[in-house]
């Protein structure tokens, strides 16, 4: 991460992973966060990239809307009692308190950027390296 001024530039590439714990095996990277950068509290934005067969858990935030922006792979995303299929270049949006779940279903990795408004749940992710603040 290299920070000018009020400029955070981020390469995800060189971002620390969060794996989870089976079953639900995915790999986070937390890209933009208040926690890590100065940066507004109303946002954070993350890398999820999900193997074929595996999936997030099931699970809601009380006080966080999560968005999903699919980049790479197909799958479904589970919202309430809503099923929603999965591709490129598609914007799905978990309202606050409802329950939901990505799963890959696919043959390839499917790659999407989360992006919670207010930032909040992504600390979970946060894997401890240089350019977290101390």
């Amino acid at each position: 991460m290299k920070k000018r001024n009020a400029l955070v530039v981020i390469d995800a590439n060189q971002v620390q992973p969060f794996w989870s714990a089976p079953p639900n095996r995915r790999e986070l990277r937390v890209l933009l966060s208040p926690k890590i950068h100065d940066t507004s509290p109303d946002l954070a934005v993350g890398l999820v990239t999900i193997p074929p067969g595996e999936s997030g858990n099931s699970h809601f935030h009380a006080a966080e809307q999560e968005t999903w922006y699919v980049l790479s792979g197909f799958g479904k995303l589970v919202i309430g009692d809503e099923r929603v299929d999965l591709k490129p270049d598609m914007v799905v949006v978990a309202p606050v308190g409802v329950t939901h779940q990505i799963i890959n279903d696919g043959k390839e990795i499917l790659k999407a950027l989360f992006i919670f408004s207010p930032a909040g749940p992504e600390e979970e992710f946060i894997v401890e390296c240089d350019y977290v603040k101390r």
